[in-house]
């Protein structure tokens, strides 16, 4: 019953997501930290590819227990690893299909890499929630069915310093803006053709 009630009562909420100098950031991952032990979402099947020597998507935002075949779509070796404390795991050097599913079971940020492509990265956040949204250009995420009483909403972004952003509401409030302090932008992308530095 009370699973249910964490699911069916709730409303939206608007999040202003801005860098320290006051800028919007697009695309930063916004969520309301559940309750331990309320509700659990479903794990899905997802796919991050490997394309012009990029992983594809850049982020993929999944529920706990998910599973995520990495397929590479090159026609050179990639070698996908993380180190990160959500999710270790290392795949060997291939081409085509992925040779393995991976699990996230715990929630996290896992930061992705190529040890044979230095400027390839990708993240998965791995969520315990159903109740997450991506801001727009404006930075700003709609998030739905919201529970009624305080929550702690939570940001995250690729170039953040540190942990996720957390901020706690108030009963009855519908918005809320975080600042994340970004490090500076930097262009992962492969070595052009002629050889020459990054595009």
């Amino acid at each position: 019953m009370a699973a249910a009630s964490f699911r069916a009562v709730g409303s939206d909420f608007r999040v202003l997501v801005k860098d320290q100098s006051g800028r919007p950031v697009e695309n930063a991952v916004v969520w309301v930290q559940q309750p331990a032990g309320i509700y659990s979402p479903a794990p899905v099947q997802a796919v991050i590819i490997q394309k012009n020597r990029q992983f594809l998507p850049a982020v993929t935002v999944v529920p706990v227990g998910s599973a995520i075949r990495f397929p590479n779509q090159d026609n050179v070796q990639h070698h996908v690893y993380s180190f990160s404390a959500a999710k270790t795991f290392d795949i060997p050097l291939y081409i085509g299909d992925s040779p393995q599913t991976i699990q996230f079971d715990h929630p996290g940020i896992v930061t992705l890499g190529c040890n044979i492509h230095d400027w390839m990265a990708a993240y998965v956040v791995v969520l315990d929630t159903e109740v997450h949204a991506q801001t727009d250009a404006n930075g700003i995420a709609l998030l739905r069915n919201v529970p009624a009483g305080p929550v702690t909403i939570c940001a995250w972004y690729p170039r953040l310093r540190g942990d996720p952003v957390v901020s706690k509401t108030q009963p009855g409030q519908n918005y809320a803006e975080l600042t994340l302090r970004l490090r500076p932008a930097f262009l992962r992308t492969p070595p052009d053709d002629r050889g020459g530095g990054y595009r």
